[in-house]
C-alpha cells in the first residue's frame, strides 16, 4: 500500500475533531495505512473518533486518540499524529489475544537474536503471507493463534536442542 495520498497534496489537511492537527510528516511515516473505520466489524454500530480517555478514564499518551464502536467497546488506536489506525478494531479478547502472541514474538526475536526486521520476515515466513501484512495489530484470533503457536514451536525446539547439545557435551 502506498503512503496516505494527503501527505503530498497541496491543500492544508483539515484535522477531524477532536483531533489538534494532522502531521505530513507523520503520515509519510506510515507505510502500509489503514482506511479509518466506520462501522464497528463485530456489531455494525457506528465508530466514533474519540480521546482516549472515553475508553480509559483518563488520557494516556501523547497522542490520546482512537477509533471507537460505542455499543461493543471495541477500539483501536491511532499512529502519532495522524488519523489513521493503528490495526483494526478490537474486542477485549482479541487485544488480549494480540498482546500474548506479540509477547511471545518479542521472547522468540530476543532469543533468537533477530532484529525486528528478520523476526517480521520469519514470521511471515511461517504464516504464509506477505511481510507488508504481518503486524499484530492486523490479525484477528486465528491469525495470533498461529502467530503464538510458531513462536512456542521454535522457541520449544530451541530450548530443546540447546539441553541436547549441552547433555552431549557434558558425555564427550
Amino acid at each position: 500500500m502506498p503512503i496516505d495520498p494527503r501527505a503530498n497534496a497541496p491543500e492544508r489537511i483539515a484535522a477531524p475533531a477532536p483531533l489538534p492537527h494532522v502531521s505530513r510528516r507523520a503520515l509519510k511515516r506510515v507505510k502500509n495505512p489503514l482506511p479509518a473505520p466506520d462501522f464497528c466489524r463485530y456489531c455494525a454500530g457506528q465508530v466514533e473518533l474519540v480521546n482516549n480517555s472515553a475508553i480509559y478514564g483518563r488520557e494516556f499518551g501523547d497522542w490520546p486518540y482512537a477509533y471507537r464502536c460505542e455499543d461493543c467497546k471495541s477500539y483501536v488506536g491511532l499512529h502519532p499524529n495522524t488519523d489513521i489506525p493503528l490495526g483494526t478494531l478490537a474486542t477485549a479478547q482479541l487485544r488480549k489475544d494480540r498482546n500474548l502472541s506479540k509477547d511471545m514474538f518479542h521472547k522468540l526475536k530476543d532469543q533468537r537474536g533477530f532484529s525486528r526486521s528478520q523476526a517480521y520476515q520469519w514470521l511471515a515466513g511461517k504464516m504464509g503471507i506477505e511481510v507488508g501484512v504481518c503486524h499484530f495489530g492486523w490479525f484477528d484470533q486465528d491469525e495470533c493463534a498461529l502467530a503464538m503457536g510458531h513462536c512456542v514451536d521454535d522457541l520449544t525446539a530451541s530450548t530443546s536442542m540447546a539441553k541436547a547439545f549441552s547433555k552431549a557435551r557434558r558425555q564427550a
